[in-house]
């Protein structure tokens, strides 16, 4: 904590030093040695000179710290995107001036409050700002890591009309993009679902649902009351209803955010990957989600729990077998629950995982190895599958799903 502020401490002196031009510190210099000479020697010539050097730094501040009167607006579209991949945004400016602003070059800077980054910028040139003219520009924003990145404020570079000092004047306020993991497509996790009256239909034929689904000739065993009667007389035979089984899936899928888990950070990032991406796949299945990965627990729609990925971490106090009792608390209908570690996972916790849950509840779990084998290991509980990089998770769901259906 205290090296942190010691950083931001030594960011902004840096930042404020870098505010000085070289003719300002030309003259800032010019100052001090006047006015040692002349406290030395007590030559009055040299306190003017140090006099006058004073009031030019004191103008030049004071032009530089007045207010731009620009009004501009910053705005991310979308306000997420992947690691790796280019955001992109829209900025609208509005001179205020009477004097018109000839071609500013606006610069953005990104992630400027990480004590532990090199600030980098984005930067656009801006065509003649007129007094009163809204001037549209968009802006790419590269996102090269995971998490929420805070994009601006925008502005342009100020100086006095001395040239002494430079400022970055903020014309907008700043925007948080969220960078997610990033995500293959794979196939559906299989069966792990339960009848419900109010869930979606099914490829399953039942005799007893809401979801009608056709007209077949009556067999003996079949229940009178779905008899179609009009139908039955307009043919001269029995016809009865079938219908679609609906029903709900509850995907619950837990992030082991314990350190020792994982061997660095990339079996992480990993992990979050391959969640992300079994949460896409749930997204497009319409079924029910629940995210728990620590202090993150979202029960909402997939674009809701993509987002809470970009602030996922681990944590030295984290527990897995309480995530998984925090879930169960959380999705009490849950039907599939699926957990993703690191390559020290330890196994022996999955049986109390499970019993997290009821019986009836399908356990998968994930393991995000980088040094590992890709692997479905069979245990005594769960099935594990190791995944080694990204790309393989497809082939290995696909396999997992098979075998499941078989």
């Amino acid at each position: 904590m205290i090296e942190n502020r010691r950083t931001r401490v030594r960011r902004r002196v840096s930042r404020a030093l870098g505010g000085i031009t070289p003719a300002g510190r030309a003259v800032i210099l010019l100052g001090l040695s006047s006015e040692a000479v002349a406290l030395t020697l007590g030559y009055a010539e040299f306190r003017l000179i140090a006099v006058m050097c004073g009031l030019l730094v004191l103008v030049a501040l004071v032009l530089v710290a007045l207010p731009t009167r620009v009004r501009a607006q910053l705005e991310l579209r979308p306000a997420h995107t992947v690691a790796g991949e280019t955001g992109t945004g829209l900025l609208r400016v509005t001179n205020l001036r009477l004097a018109p602003m000839w071609h500013p070059l606006v610069s953005i800077p990104l992630d400027a409050e990480r004590a532990d980054a090199t600030t980098q910028s984005a930067h656009v040139r801006l065509p003649v700002l007129r007094r009163g003219v809204r001037v549209e520009e968009e802006i790419e924003v590269p996102a090269v890591r995971r998490g929420v990145l805070q994009v601006g404020p925008a502005g342009a570079r100020r100086t006095d009309p001395l040239g002494f000092f430079q400022r970055h004047a903020a014309w907008s306020a700043p925007v948080d993009l969220f960078v997610r993991p990033r995500m293959v497509s794979v196939e559906s996790l299989g069966p792990g679902s339960v009848r419900d009256l109010e869930g979606v239909p099914s490829d399953e034929i039942s005799m007893s649902d809401l979801s009608f689904h056709a007209l077949r000739e009556y067999v003996v065993g079949d229940d009178l009351r779905h008899v179609h009667w009009r139908s039955s007389a307009r043919t001269g035979r029995l016809h009865v209803r079938q219908y679609h089984d609906t029903r709900r899936s509850h995907v619950v899928v837990i992030v082991d955010d314990t350190h020792a888990a994982y061997d660095h950070s990339d079996d992480l990032e990993l992990a979050l990957q391959v969640a992300a991406s079994l949460v896409l796949r749930v997204g497009l299945d319409e079924s029910d989600l629940t995210m728990v990965c620590g202090p993150q627990q979202v029960s909402g729609p997939p674009q809701q729990v993509l987002d809470a990925f970009c602030l996922s971490t681990w944590s030295l106090g984290g527990d897995l077998v309480v995530a998984a009792r925090t879930a169960a608390l959380v999705a009490p209908d849950a039907s599939q629950v699926v957990v993703v570690s690191g390559g020290h996972l330890d196994t022996s916790l999955l049986p109390e995982v499970a019993r997290a849950f009821p019986d009836d509840v399908r356990l998968l779990t994930l393991r995000a190895d980088g040094s590992g084998t890709p692997a479905e290991h069979t245990l005594a509980g769960p099935p594990l599958l190791t995944v080694t990089q990204l790309p393989e998770l497809p082939g290995l769901l696909a396999a997992y799903v098979r075998g499941v259906r078989l």
